[in-house]
């Protein structure tokens, strides 16, 4: 792969002489007293990117003209765990996103303007492992640039790689997060419960829900396909299934989605399954 431009020492454009195509490669030391036309040190390579997407290309190139290189290789640290703690490989499009991110987050620190964020809690609940690595960032930034960010801002991180790894927008995030809390609290104050939070039965109904959300979001539909089964989950269940009509009732209220037999059928076994355990 040969050097075309040097961003700056963390990051490169290069092409790839097999496929002819141009990529921006990532990693520490990659452009250090490189110039165009010499070939790149793939041992330095810790991320590619395609720029098949001319408007991610130019974000990259934005922001290496304007952001401190340090922040490319704390961004890029970041994203590495995050793919190792979850064992995924996250959206490209969080290079970017979380990069700009910190470099505003650094000097909202410096000027000792903190922000609250106000779903952190249901960040911590719903989001466990992201949160993980929203925490991690958090230290790793504070020793890095000699930061101070508070727990809030491993919320916002968090959701930086909720993003990538569902493949969503910032907002559409927030929204899907917001919908999750909403439901748990109708479960909650309906069952008169607290969850436990490190039980797996919690875990199955939150990730649930959050494909449950995604899909209100995105105005997707569960089909019917049994419409029998609803009917004897209905009397076999009563207290979950009937608990699941006041969620289908809310969401039908405040969002402009139609829950079908089958989506309530999933919610009211995974209701009874979570609150039984608590019971128990």
């Amino acid at each position: 792969m040969v050097i075309q431009k040097i961003y700056n020492n963390n990051v490169v454009l290069v092409i790839d002489i097999e496929s002819k195509k141009e990529l921006v490669l990532t990693g520490k030391g990659i452009g250090f007293q490189k110039k165009p036309g010499q070939n790149v040190d793939r041992d330095r390579v810790e991320k590619k990117f395609i720029t098949e997407d001319e408007n991610f290309t130019n974000k990259i190139r934005k922001l290496a003209s304007e952001v401190d290189e340090k922040i490319f290789k704390a961004s890029n640290d970041i994203i590495s765990y995050g793919e190792q703690l979850l064992g995924v490989e996250l959206d490209e499009y969080i290079y970017a996103s979380l990069t700009d991110h910190i470099s505003f987050a650094l000097k909202r620190n410096r000027e000792n303007i903190d922000i609250k964020n106000d779903l952190l809690y249901e960040i911590k609940r719903i989001h466990k492992k992201e949160f993980e690595v929203g925490k991690w960032a958090v230290e790793y930034l504070n020793k890095e640039f000699d930061a101070n960010f508070p727990i809030d801002e491993a919320g916002f991180l968090a959701m930086h790689i909720v993003n990538a790894n569902y493949k969503e927008t910032t907002h559409e995030s927030f929204l899907m997060t917001k919908i999750v809390k909403e439901i748990l609290n109708i479960i909650r104050y309906y069952y008169s419960i607290e969850f436990e939070e490190d039980e797996f039965n919690y875990d199955r109904l939150v990730t649930h829900l959050k494909f449950f959300a995604k899909r209100l979001i995105e105005k997707e539909q569960v089909e019917n396909k049994d419409n029998e089964l609803i009917h004897l989950i209905k009397i076999q269940y009563e207290k979950a299934y009937n608990c699941a009509i006041k969620i289908k009732t809310f969401i039908e209220e405040h969002y402009d989605y139609k829950i079908t037999d089958d989506e309530i059928l999933y919610l009211t076994l995974h209701i009874s399954r979570v609150t039984s355990t608590i019971k128990n």
